[in-house]
């Protein structure tokens, strides 16, 4: 048998695409759970958005009581309105975005099914 130096082409070439696959698979995976992991983040920064709204309702019961005997169909709170009560960060980003969220984005607040729903939607 003839004594064998080294690697032959054929066995580079596939070690270099099984590299290449474990890497592309691996970047893709990196990217993927980033993306969540930010969605996530938003989603929780809604929904903590959402409770300062509903603890701001509780302080001031003009607006719980207009809704709920009908008063008034819909309550628009600004987010600066939740900044300056110290209900949430007055330097809130974007997580996905990494931009500063502007003061004047509303908060709508309306009545459903007999209880005050309150719903922050970020591209307004």
């Amino acid at each position: 048998m003839k004594n064998k130096k080294g690697f032959t082409l054929t066995e580079l070439l596939i070690v270099i695409v099984l590299l290449v696959s474990i890497i592309g698979t691996t970047i893709f995976g990196v990217e993927e759970i980033s993306k969540q992991a930010e969605n996530k983040s938003l989603d929780e920064l809604i929904k903590d958005i959402e409770r300062a709204t509903d603890i701001y309702f509780s302080n001031n019961e003009v607006y719980t009581k207009a809704l709920l005997n009908g008063e008034i169909e819909e309550k628009c709170t600004r987010l600066y309105v939740l900044q300056n009560e110290n209900l949430i960060d007055i330097d809130l980003k974007n997580p996905t975005t990494g931009e500063r969220i502007p003061g004047n984005l509303c908060i709508k607040s309306k009545v459903e099914n007999n209880i005050i729903v309150h719903k922050f939607e970020l591209n307004q």
